[in-house]
């Protein structure tokens, strides 16, 4: 591995959990409005639907195709629709979940104490396709704010990965440089592929050991792992 300065970590999937910060709110919300009352589905329905619908609406944002209002405004209306609920979606719902679901304090896996450990090593950053107000409440939720010098989203560098000028924009306001810099995330076209456009090292979190042929500088399989090689 390189001699590294900077270090830009993925922020959901990557450090914070976001699967189970999400499945705790749903749950939650199915029993507060009792969602059984609008079809004959469970609360594994509805985690499965959720799931489902908002991996293909951020596929949609990561591309441009949607913006960040119809993301919100579409969810549960597509959820709805996939459940074959009667009517629509309480209209508290989507906002409810938008509050409740980023103070979830939950990370992945060792990832709190590998963040002490390359917090005395390196200069650490977030690049995130999410939302400002969103990312931050996350950051702050599971107690990691502290960690990172600079968050870099979307929204306040106006570009989403993998465009190369978000990390254009990360770089510029960080000082790092391609050379002294690697890029840390669990997706292989909005992380990986990103930043290698623009030269970077690139380190795969792949705990699901999913195979592909994408080339990177390291593939890791759990966050601990990062403690041996950097």
């Amino acid at each position: 591995m390189a001699a590294y300065t900077h270090l830009f970590f993925d922020l959901d999937h990557t450090l914070w959990d976001f699967e189970r910060n999400s499945n705790e709110t749903l749950a939650d919300l199915y029993e507060t409005y009792r969602l059984q009352q609008w079809g004959n589905f469970s609360v594994a329905d509805f985690l499965n639907a959720f799931s489902e619908v908002n991996r293909q609406l951020w596929d949609l944002y990561n591309h441009n195709k949607i913006d960040q209002q119809t993301l919100r405004a579409q969810r549960f209306i597509r959820i709805w629709e996939r459940l074959g609920a009667a009517g629509t979606p309480p209209p508290q719902l989507g906002e409810d979940y938008l509050a409740i679901c980023p103070t979830k304090p939950h990370l992945l896996p060792h990832a709190r104490e590998t963040l002490d450990y390359l917090a005395n090593r390196y200069r650490l950053h977030i690049i995130t396709n999410g939302f400002d107000d969103i990312q931050q409440t996350k950051i702050r939720s599971a107690g990691i704010a502290h960690y990172f010098e600079a968050l870099v989203t979307s929204q306040n560098s106006g570009h989403k990965k993998p465009h190369r000028a978000i990390f254009d924009y990360a770089l510029a306001q960080t000082g790092a440089g391609t050379h002294d810099s690697a890029m840390i995330g669990d997706n292989l076209e909005t992380d990986i592929g990103g930043a290698k456009v623009l030269g970077l090292d690139t380190i795969f979190y792949n705990p699901e050991r999913i195979a592909h042929e994408t080339e990177v500088t390291l593939e890791i399989h759990c966050l601990s792992e990062l403690q041996r090689h950097l």
